[in-house]
């Protein structure tokens, strides 16, 4: 974990769950799409190719990450050691993230699997909850474990429908022509889980995906509704870094907000997806097909190209606080800034290659959700009081004003006070008004990227 010279936070190592996008490549399209572009035959085998070897290694990650974080459930059942159980709540939050991100690239034109997504995000973040009690010497109640009984049954479930893929694959088949078969799969998995038919408990305590903020108010949109025909300038201006040879209009969704699909065809064959708010168009997320290469740009230099997206997006005032590298893919989280203050809450996360500096994804749920203008507290407590606080021995890189989010969806002005001591990194978050600490996260390495506990 490094910082740059203006403070900035560069992570070497990615967050798998990083993003959550929908990636829609139709399979069925591809003949007519390579008509209409003028697509060789060979070029079309070899986008099939890529695309067989995509899908299967996404889904075979898959299964290997729900298998993992099945185990450990059911291990959860029968072990009291703490080390112990501290050890395998991480271990699966790190594969929920993992699940996510594959579940993403598995996504299919048209179904929603939001309901799959936020199961596997809320086992993550509630594992990481009670990982943060058992830190804190708070023992895990009946109801904590009964909680991880239900999500072991979800799990289990989960991971046996994909069975029947995974028989086919073995028996020689290709997952790209029996795509459709997958996602309905998939489909009946969401189903289930929304309808009840899978069930696992509903969970309730301080974080992120913690079902008491599912239901949150929309802050961040403004302005009158637009129609789903006639947003063809306006998807080429999002997707500014390429040539776009087609929008088609895909199907209308409604997660907390009205917002529509579309498909994005582009003149060099990639496809991107884009979805739009339907109040006010805002973007509300957009992924682009690419081809990964080797990184010729710094992570510095890829920042500066995501604030200067931002920019020319409309967003003003914000700044790139996060950022991390997975396979030549930078992904920088991007917080609104206000008289001075980091506001975690409007975060809207970008994605960056480094090979040739174009933006390749935007996700902005949580700026949606959450932009507002705000009246900040004053700090009762100076930058130098917290620089002078004892932390044990911490080596104290940086600190900032920092607005988080806390329980119940409230809000709390700190200062964000970042070190490191004997080669961990920590963030010390400190009440700007009480000088009292009121949350400390660590940052985990593994062979899974870096996880903050």
């Amino acid at each position: 974990m490094l910082r740059d010279a203006s403070g900035r936070i560069v992570m070497t190592k990615g967050w798998k769950a990083f993003l959550i996008t929908m990636a829609i490549i139709v399979i069925a399209a591809i003949t007519v799409l390579s008509v209409f572009l003028g697509i060789s035959k060979s070029q079309e085998a070899k986008w099939m190719a890529n695309s067989e070897y995509n899908y299967e290694n996404a889904y075979y990650t898959l299964t290997d990450s729900l298998l993992n974080m099945e185990n450990g459930l059911s291990k959860l059942r029968v072990t009291r050691t703490q080390s112990l159980v501290n050890e395998m709540l991480i271990e699966i939050a790190m594969n929920s993230q993992t699940a996510v991100a594959n579940l993403t690239t598995l996504s299919y034109n048209g179904y929603d699997m939001s309901a799959v997504i936020k199961y596997c995000n809320q086992v993550g973040d509630y594992c990481k909850y009670l990982a943060q009690k058992i830190a804190n010497g708070i023992d895990l109640t009946d109801e904590d474990r009964n909680n991880l009984d239900g999500l072991y049954q979800a799990t289990y479930k989960l991971g046996k429908s994909l069975g029947g893929v995974k028989e086919s694959l073995v028996a020689g088949k290709k997952i790209v022509g029996g795509i459709e078969k997958l996602n309905v799969d998939f489909v009946n998995i969401a189903t289930s889980l929304g309808d009840g038919t899978i069930e696992y408990p509903s969970l309730i305590y301080d974080g992120a995906f913690s079902d008491s903020l599912t239901d949150r108010e929309v802050k961040g949109l403004s302005g009158e509704d637009v129609s789903k025909d006639g947003q063809e300038d306006r998807i080429k201006g999002i997707l500014c870094d390429y040539e776009v040879s087609g929008v088609e209009f895909i199907t209308e969704n409604s997660n907390g907000f009205d917002s529509y699909l579309y498909q994005v065809t582009m003149k060099d064959g990639n496809i991107a997806s884009v979805q739009l708010a339907k109040k006010g168009g805002a973007i509300v997320m957009w992924d682009c097909s690419f081809d990964s290469q080797e990184p010729k740009l710094s992570v510095e230099e890829g920042v500066t190209l995501a604030e200067q997206y931002m920019s020319k997006q409309g967003y003003e005032n914000m700044e790139g606080v996060y950022a991390c590298v997975t396979d030549g893919i930078l992904f920088v989280n991007m917080c609104y800034k206000q008289d001075g203050v980091i506001l975690y809450p409007d975060m809207i996360k970008v994605k960056v290659s480094l090979d040739d500096g174009k933006i390749v994804g935007f996700e902005g749920l949580n700026y949606i959700h959450n932009h507002t203008a705000r009246e900040l507290d004053t700090p009762k407590v100076t930058e130098g009081e917290i620089t002078n606080m004892d932390f044990g021995g911490m080596s104290v890189t940086s600190v900032r004003l920092a607005l988080i989010p806390m329980r119940g969806g409230n809000e709390l002005l700190t200062y964000e006070v970042f070190g490191s001591m004997d080669g961990y990194n920590f963030y010390i978050f400190v009440d700007a008004l009480t000088g009292k600490e009121v949350r400390v996260m660590q940052v985990i390495d593994s062979d899974e990227g870096e996880l903050l506990m």
